[in-house]
């Protein structure tokens, strides 16, 4: 780069006249009127558009002047009043300037101090300042008009703006008090009148040839300026406009909020179908269960007449066959009855033929043994019994008569011994009895317990919510709107230990019934009027008092209420003044504190009273009734039934044992008859028969043989009398059969008329599916086995048992079907109550969740999620593609601002030879890295599967959302980085580069001023302002100063006006005097600020000097003197 390059800056610049008139917009006069310390009357500085100094001792006031300078060019919020001066920022304020604080004060009661003011509310305060353009014949008058109207905070305020040198004297006097009519009186001279900052900014920035808003900042950051300590701070902060992203953002949030709303009703609607789903299986599997059972108990009432129908078709053809067999043996009775009439008419004759041949004493003989053994045998069946009764009764066998005559002797103790084993059995009996009764007594208790509780989802005895039942029909009040306090309240996870002396605490109170004041008078009304059949205690609740807290340690403080509940106020009151007794650990404590409580239950209240209720057990949970469900209570009932199922099973198998035991004795006693029936020892003698009949037959063998002819007849009449006896015992035979047989037909043909009456009061169904299911069951049962007339009673018995253990255990698993589907009922409900206000947890109402199941599935799913895409693709997405896209434009707006302000670098000669060029790189700070990627991320791609891409897609943009938003907890955290990372700036770190004009090669580069003296940081601060206020006032060339520039040209506007507040003073002279003559070059007019140490190295430089006085502290005067004027009184004086 040559010379001619250097000069670039300058020669773009307005042209002064032939007559070498500056140019751009120049201050030419300030006026105070009642700004700060400058109290009554105007105080006036002239500058006549020329450089010029501020000066005057510290304290005097010169900050204040700038301070009114600043409050005419930039809005006042964004002013650090004193800046100059290195105070603090709170230390000065717009209200401290109008109303005049100078000093403070120690308040009355000297706690604190306060300020003095000069000034009252209402009077007036006026900063003018005119700005003249020689160039272009032109003044502009900035003034702004303060009052305050109360004791603190903002003081009311306008602008103006006129096209004309205006005058504090003459056009802001002689209006009254009113600052209406001071407006009025402006609007009338032609000023332009603004009630707001921005408006009166935008006209004067046109009227100065200014675009945007950093030249303004840059204007204030000037007045204290540093040394440049970082390069890429400086850059950002004085060199690249700062972007308003908020109303983006927030627009971005909005679009967001919609959309969220949106998948928060995808969500929504698949987590209650999720919630659905096993509420409709579970109502779909009740019922089919349920359906089984009623299919089951139906085969089984069909039994009975199923087996009785089988049993009458078998019996008829039973009858049948013994009516075919009846008739056989009849015919074959006759046949016989014919031959033993012949044979009997052959042995008489033979007998006769006996008698004539001396057969007289056989036949006697032969009477004689046949009484005989018959009377043996009769012997031999009385011994045989009571030999066995005898040994059943621990008596010994009657071998002889001294035998006998023992055993007749202790039959009365035997009999003593009887009575009492069966007095105890029967006892015994008695008691099992009851017991059993007892237990299924109790089971029937149980049962009915859960029936309630698997029909409501609280705690609470069956009888309470029955009376509920009965106010709420009786008032027409929903239930809902009545819980009891235990419905409300349950101990807090954690504190089990104490669950249940809180239980037997909190009974009574869990017991009340909650009444709004809204019903209370139905309430009343309906309790006063009804017969409750029980107790009732209930509680009108009124306004609700302030929340207390429960102290630590109390039982109150273990209670947790339910969340959601109007009754939330009041409960926590309660809780607060009637159960704040202090849980102890120990008896020491229990004794110290005036309400107490121990683990164990035993509790202690006020004026000395100490209770201790262990009518039931602390721990059993089966009487506790805190708690928002029941699932624990239906689990003790569940254990307590099958406890009772299993005691009822060992007392009947005892009855079993018992009964056994009373048979056994029963018979015994049977025994104890027959030994007794015995009186006489012959009774039983059989062996004495038998030795008479023995020597009988050795007479009649004697006898027999002593004849030949008798012999033979003998013979013939033993043959006979065989013959007829095989035919008599076959006869006999025969007639048992047709006794037989006819009994056979008589029961057959009374069972049935049995069936047919069985049959006529229970008749068979119709239903071929009971039937065929009965068939099937009865062929399982009986396996190989036919089944006949005879064991229909075993086989039904044996069906019948089948069917009662299927429906039993149909029985549970249907009660457990109907607990689980219920409780998630409840818990549906409990979740979303506005869905299900008009729906109960009840298996009646599984049709509504299954419709509400079904609307989802169907309608709103698919509407939510079309929906859903629809917002995310069309809405979101655009929106954070337009982000990307703005935030991508800024960034290459800041590349190419940086080249824009090193083509004004490149005019300003840094070190002979040498200028100096900012260079840019992308930033390494990971939170802006991260954040771009982000957004690449959410604004580009897909992921192939759509519903997946809707999804992933939605939850990058709503990580990216909530850090815009301020997540909870981390609010503060996300603001700060929401404005790092959307800071265009942010995303550059800057340096600079000091290179050959001639070459373009470097000669140093640096990142920051380390390492370099104080003047040589001064100097780099210089030239790096120099070129950002050539590009912010648009005085160079390039894009930069494109409208401001180009138009500037044109109309021949500029803004040449800079405050420096005692930078020149704290540098050293060189690097001064190269600022000055920078300045100079740019043909900028500088007010400098300064106390009067560095004099000698401005003086060159200024044409005007305003000195500054505050000699009592509330009064500052200035004094306008030339230069030349400065320098003939410094003479004078030395």
């Amino acid at each position: 780069m040559t010379t001619e390059l250097q000069d670039t800056l300058f020669s773009l610049e307005e042209t002064t006249d032939d007559a070498g008139t500056p140019p751009g917009f120049r201050l030419h006069r300030l006026e105070l009127l009642n700004w700060g310390t400058f109290h009554q009357g105007v105080r006036t500085f002239r500058l006549d558009g020329a450089n010029s100094l501020l000066t005057g001792d510290i304290g005097s006031g010169k900050s204040t002047v700038v301070d009114a300078i600043t409050t005419l060019l930039l809005p006042a919020n964004r002013i650090e009043y004193n800046k100059a001066a290195g105070a603090l920022k709170k230390e000065r304020s717009l209200m401290s300037y109008v109303r005049g604080f100078h000093k403070s004060t120690r308040s009355t009661g000297g706690e604190y101090s306060k300020p003095v003011a000069l000034r009252g509310t209402g009077a007036l305060t006026v900063v003018l300042a005119v700005f003249h353009n020689a160039v272009l014949g032109k003044s502009v008058t900035l003034a702004i008009t303060l009052w305050a109207t109360q004791e603190a905070g903002q003081p009311s305020r306008f602008y103006s703006l006129a096209e004309a040198d205006q005058s504090i004297a003459a056009d802001f006097s002689n209006f009254g008090q009113d600052p209406v009519l001071l407006k009025r009186k402006l609007r009338a001279a032609g000023a332009a009148v603004h009630d707001a900052f921005e408006p009166y900014a935008a006209a004067f920035k046109r009227q100065f040839g200014i675009s945007g808003n950093q030249a303004m900042e840059l204007f204030h950051r000037t007045v204290s300026m540093k040394q440049v300590e970082n390069i890429t701070s400086f850059v950002r902060t004085n060199m690249l406009e700062e972007d308003n992203v908020g109303e983006r953002i927030s627009h971005l949030i909005h679009h967001f909020d919609d959309l969220k709303k949106a998948h928060d009703a995808v969500l929504r609607a698949k987590d209650q179908i999720a919630l659905l789903t096993p509420i409709k299986d579970g109502a779909a599997q009740h019922a089919k269960l349920s359906n089984e059972d009623e299919s089951a108990r139906r085969q089984r009432d069909q039994l009975h007449p199923w087996f009785t129908d089988r049993k009458l078709h078998l019996s008829l053809e039973h009858q049948a066959e013994l009516e075919r067999t009846g008739e056989r043996l009849q015919e074959d009775s006759t046949k016989l009855r014919t031959q033993i009439t012949g044979l009997r008419h052959e042995l008489q004759a033979v007998q006769e033929d006996i008698r004539t041949n001396g057969g007289g004493r056989l036949a006697a003989i032969d009477a004689d043994m046949a009484r005989l053994a018959v009377e043996s045998r009769t012997q031999r069946q009385r011994f045989d019994t009571y030999t066995e009764a005898a040994k059943d009764l621990g008596l010994r066998p009657p071998e002889d008569k001294v035998l006998f005559d023992a055993n007749r002797a202790r039959l009365g103790e035997v009999e003593k011994e009887l009575g009492e084993q069966s007095d105890g059995l029967q006892d015994h009996r008695t008691q099992l009895t009851i017991t059993r009764t007892e237990h299924n007594a109790r089971l029937s208790e149980i049962g009915a317990e859960l029936r309630s509780l698997q029909s409501r989802p609280t705690l609470l005895p069956l009888p309470q919510l029955e009376l509920r039942r009965r106010l709420c029909d009786g008032t027409g009040i929903a239930e809902a709107a009545l819980p009891y306090a235990g419905e409300l309240l349950r101990v807090r996870d954690g504190e089990g230990a104490w669950e249940g002396a809180a239980e037997r605490t909190l009974h009574g109170f869990a017991l009340s019934l909650l009444v709004p004041a809204e019903h209370y008078a139905a309430v009343s009304s309906w309790v006063d009027a009804n017969n409750l059949r029980g107790r009732l205690v209930y509680l009108r609740i009124g306004e609700s008092p302030a929340a207390r807290t429960a102290e630590p340690g109390t039982l109150a403080a273990k209670i947790a209420i339910k969340p959601g509940t109007p009754f939330r106020n009041f409960l926590l009151d309660e809780l607060a003044t009637r159960f704040d007794h202090f849980c102890c650990d120990t008896l020491e404590d229990f004794r110290r504190y005036p309400r107490a409580l121990t683990v164990n239950g035993q509790l202690k209240g006020g004026r000395g009273r100490h209770e201790k209720d262990d009518r039931q057990a602390l721990t059993d949970r089966r009487n506790y009734v805190l708690g928002w469900d029941n699932h624990d209570k239906i689990s003790r009932f569940r254990t307590e039934q099958d406890e009772v199922t299993g005691q009822l099973k060992v007392t009947e198998n005892q009855l079993e044992k018992v009964s056994v035991s009373l048979g056994a004795l029963g018979r015994q006693n049977q025994r104890l008859g027959t030994v007794r029936s015995v009186a006489d020892f012959g009774e039983i003698a059989w062996q004495l028969t038998a030795r008479r009949i023995e020597e009988l037959k050795a007479e009649k063998a004697e006898l027999e043989t002593a004849s030949d002819v008798l012999k033979q007849l003998t013979a013939k009449e033993s043959a006979v009398t065989a013959e007829l006896e095989r035919l008599e015992d076959r006869a006999g035979k025969l007639r048992e059969r047709l006794g037989a047989n006819e009994k056979d037909a008589r029961d057959i043909a009374e069972a049935i008329d049995e069936c047919r009456g069985i049959l006529a009061e229970t008749p068979l169904t119709d239903d071929g599916a009971v039937l065929a299911a009965v068939e099937r069951l009865t062929a399982a049962a009986l396996g190989d086995k036919t089944l006949t007339y005879k064991n229909t009673g075993a086989a039904e018995s044996s069906v019948r048992s089948v069917l009662t253990d299927t429906i039993d255990a149909l029985s549970k698993r249907i009660a457990r079907a109907a607990e689980g589907t219920v409780r998630l009922m409840a818990d549906f409900r409990n979740k979303y109550p506005n869905e299900t206000t008009d729906i109960d947890a009840a298996l009646e109402a599984a049709v509504d969740y299954n419709r509400m199941l079904e609307q989802l599935v169907s309608n709103d799913l698919p509407r939510f999620e079309a929906h859903f895409k629809e917002s995310l693709n069309q809405n979101t997405i655009h929106e954070v593609v337009a982000f990307n896209a703005f935030l991508d434009s800024r960034r290459q707006d800041i590349v190419t601002r940086i080249g824009e302000i090193n083509q004004s670098l490149a005019g300003i000669e840094y070190n002979p030879g040498r200028h100096i060029q900012l260079e840019h790189q992308n930033t390494s700070d990971q939170d802006v890295r991260e954040f771009m990627s982000d957004l690449r991320a959410c604004s580009e791609g897909t992921i192939g599967d759509e519903d997946q891409y809707s999804e992933q897609k939605y939850l990058q943009v709503e990580r990216l959302i909530e850090r815009f938003r301020g997540r909870d907890g981390l609010t503060t955290l996300d603001e700060r980085w929401t404005a790092k990372v959307t800071d265009v700036r942010n995303w550059f770190t800057f340096s600079a580069s000091e290179k050959w004009t001639e070459t373009g090669e470097e000669f140093e580069h640096f990142t920051d001023s380390g390492g370099k003296s104080g003047g040589q940081k001064e100097k780099l601060a210089y030239t790096i302002l120099a070129a950002a206020l050539a590009f912010q006032f648009g005085l160079g060339s390039g894009a930069g100063g494109a409208v401001a520039g180009a138009a500037g040209k044109k109309s021949g506007r500029s803004f040449r006006f800079v405050v420096i507040d005692e930078a020149f003073g704290r540098g050293s002279d060189e690097s001064a005097r190269y600022g000055l003559q920078l300045f100079q070059r740019m043909k900028l007019q500088l007010l400098i600020v300064t106390p009067l140490q560095k004099i000698h190295v401005i003086e060159p430089f200024v044409s005007h000097v305003g000195f500054v006085a505050n000699t009592n502290g509330d009064d500052s005067q200035l004094r306008n003197m030339t230069i030349q004027e400065y320098r003939d009184e410094r003479d004078r004086r030395a």
